[in-house]
């Protein structure tokens, strides 16, 4: 028979813990609470949106750069009639 104890963590417990979310450090890349404020590992700030910003400035160039081509190859190829 297996008896439960007030010290041991009950399943209410461990539901809690996996509600706290990890996330990466933008700076070393290792797994830090969604809410901390500085990394545990190397010290450095946790910004909000850090991560988050850099990935959306990832595709704005990109997509910049090939309008830009598109509209140069419709113009040239109207210009070539």
């Amino acid at each position: 028979m297996v008896t439960a104890y007030d010290d041991e963590p009950g399943d209410d417990d461990l539901d809690e813990e996996a509600g706290s979310e990890m996330v990466e450090c933008s700076s070393c890349g290792r797994p830090v609470y969604e809410d901390a404020e500085k990394c545990p590992h190397c010290g450095d700030w946790i910004t909000a949106g850090g991560e988050a910003a850099r990935r959306a400035q990832g595709w704005f160039w990109p997509v910049v750069v090939a309008l830009l081509i598109a509209v140069v190859l419709v113009v040239w190829h109207g210009l070539g009639r």
